[in-house]
């Protein structure tokens, strides 16, 4: 089952997921490159995974006015060096903007973008200049690769059976929750679920993001500093992570 578009060009294609065994053929990766907000190159690609070689997820937190309001997703990686981010959004057509309000009343459709991090995170930090944190999480490779699992089941099954996103209910926050919980079920949900730029606060009370330090020195070390002038080059995700 498919809603017709047309739809903006960032979510032209949607994800797809094959697999065989612990191994999986991913469709459909978005890699734009972009310019300026508005101008960019799109590009995709198909790639295979081996579940096995998963050994990380990043929690990714981009704020952009008031520090309660984010958007939230997460990144994953390989010990191959390649990461995977997977961000839930409104699934816009043309012509469409993004209203909080309008999201109550099932004027979006859901959408799972599965990118490349030069373009989810890349957007937001040299482009945007949007505050961008990145929390290694502290779980266990199993817990990550169930993790992924889930997310791409999703991926499959809004392939199959649309839905409509909604502001508080079917949003990037509660979904990552959502997902979370079949993996980790003792996990509550709580207010800060509903503000999105909460996220990271809550995910440290719960112990998913370790205890090395307080909690607002750990946000401090996350946020990532690009130097002027930087380039969204292959080395990317590695930069980001250099002094980490």
């Amino acid at each position: 089952m498919t809603r017709s578009g047309p739809w903006i060009e960032e979510y032209a294609r949607t994800p797809s997921a094959i697999w065989q065994g612990d191994n999986v053929r991913i469709r459909n990766i978005r890699h734009f490159e972009y310019r300026t907000r508005d101008d960019y190159t799109p590009a995709y690609f198909d790639a295979d995974y081996d579940l096995g070689r998963l050994h990380s997820v990043d929690l990714v937190v981009s704020r952009w006015a008031h520090d309660s309001i984010a958007h939230v997703f997460l990144s994953f990686g390989f010990d191959d060096g390649r990461y995977l981010s997977i961000s839930i959004e409104t699934r816009r057509r043309t012509g469409q903007h993004y209203s909080t309000w309008k999201g109550f009343f099932r004027h979006y459709d859901l959408i799972y973008v599965v990118a490349d991090e030069r373009d989810l995170i890349g957007v937001r930090t040299d482009v945007r200049r949007e505050r961008v944190c990145l929390y290694r999480a502290d779980v266990s490779p199993e817990t990550v690769r169930a993790l992924f699992r889930d997310y791409m089941r999703r991926v499959t099954v809004l392939n199959e059976r649309p839905e409509y996103y909604h502001t508080l209910f079917n949003n990037c926050t509660t979904n990552i929750l959502r997902h979370a919980r079949t993996v980790a079920p003792h996990l509550r949900y709580s207010w800060k679920v509903l503000l999105s730029g909460h996220a990271d606060d809550y995910s440290y009370r719960l112990g998913l993001l370790g205890r090395s330090c307080s909690f607002d020195e750990l946000k401090r070390r996350a946020l990532i500093l690009r130097p002027d002038g930087a380039r969204i080059g292959d080395d990317y995700s590695l930069a980001i992570r250099g002094a980490r």
